[in-house]
């Protein structure tokens, strides 16, 4: 048995087969959001040091100065800038991927700088693996972000037209630089808009961990193909999250797999009693732990704060949640808070909450956790 899902004290059929009436979900939801509101009161960020919510900055997760300046660079028409952010990532390949994602978001804005680049150096692998993924992002804005009922079918034409350009565009970038294990990252959206099979997705996948084996932005992107509402089910997003996590060296960030899969079968199902099962506690630890171990400016640092800051609030453990909410500051541009239609409010809802909660129990210091 799944050891993720015998701690979490359910079946081998993992999640899926948590026998809930559908009637009694739909009840303990509409109680829970019923004592949510009854919860929901303000108070002064300024006396707890907090940005006011009107001051929170919904496009990044975390601050990156050098990012925002080689950006502005690059849509200013310098891709020599670019250029040499992404080669200073040399073979950290997370680090890498994390840089292409800066640079494909400035070429969304305006990819002049990218063009001339790649007429420049048609032969440059740096300059095809920008425009393979950011091809993949045109896709993105083509079909925009709102559900299936509400894209027509003109967006889905040209989303999936998009990406079945920009999988050659990949397979071009990977040829020019074998080690690199981006290119295969990069086919991971391309596998979730065209759904591929499951056999198709694993043979991409041991391309990318034949590169890498523990890289943080593929084991997030994966997770998504595995969850219920893409490719997978609660039993396969949660088997993969704890296989990840088993497997990962110390000074990983993975161990927040666990936070992300938790959420997400939350969020699917409007079931909030996911952060009552056993499994939480030693997920949220393992979580802490590997945060502690990270410099303090890992560019992954934020998207891991939030995921934690929010377990930790669903689970009351308030002190340790002051501590995740005044490191992420003013950032609030990533999960949980991106899923909402107005991610403010949420993300002030749960910070509020959880002063509230460490106000009420007298400010006690978060407890100590043993060195590992």
């Amino acid at each position: 048995m799944n050891p993720f899902i015998a701690i979490a004290g359910v079946s081998a059929l993992g999640y899926a087969a948590v026998t809930i009436p559908r009637n009694a979900r739909k009840a303990r939801a509409q109680r829970a959001e019923q004592g949510a509101r009854a919860k929901r009161v303000v108070i002064d960020p300024v006396e707890f040091g907090l940005v006011p919510g009107d001051q929170l900055d919904e496009r990044y997760a975390g601050p990156d100065p050098e990012a925002d300046a080689v950006a502005a660079a690059a849509v200013a028409g310098d891709w020599r800038v670019a250029a040499g952010y992404l080669a200073g990532a040399g073979r950290d390949w997370d680090l890498r991927w994390y840089r292409l994602g800066i640079l494909v978001h400035a070429a969304v804005e305006d990819d002049g700088w990218l063009l001339e680049w790649r007429r420049e150096y048609p032969h440059d692998p740096a300059a095809a693996l920008v425009h393979a993924d950011a091809l993949i992002a045109f896709a993105g804005e083509a079909r925009g972000a709102k559900g299936a009922k509400h894209t027509t079918a003109e967006q889905f034409d040209n989303f999936h037209e998009l990406l079945a350009q920009a999988l050659p565009a990949c397979e071009e970038a990977a040829r020019m630089a074998p080690d690199d294990p981006s290119p295969w990252v990069a086919q991971i959206t391309i596998a979730l808009g065209l759904g591929w099979s499951h056999d198709h997705f694993r043979a991409l996948w041991a391309e990318i961990t034949a590169r890498d084996p523990h890289h943080f932005g593929a084991h997030v992107s994966a997770l998504q193909y595995w969850c219920a509402k893409w490719r997978g089910s609660d039993e396969l997003m949660f088997t993969f999250a704890e296989e990840a996590v088993a497997s990962a060296p110390r000074g990983s960030l993975l161990p927040v797999l666990r936070l992300y899969a938790a959420f997400e079968h939350q969020y699917r199902v409007n079931d909030l009693s996911v952060y009552q099962k056993p499994f939480m506690t030693t997920a949220i630890d393992a979580t802490l732990d590997a945060v502690d171990q990270v410099p303090a400016d890992h560019h992954r640092l934020p998207t891991v704060r939030h995921l934690l800051a929010n377990a930790l609030f669903r689970t009351e453990r308030f002190a340790e949640g002051v501590e995740q909410f005044r490191a992420v500051g003013a950032y609030i541009g990533g999960v949980p808070w991106s899923y909402s239609g107005n991610s403010v409010k949420s993300f002030v809802h749960a910070r509020t909450n959880t002063f509230i909660g460490w106000d009420k129990a007298g400010r006690p210091a978060p407890p100590a956790r043993a060195a590992r």
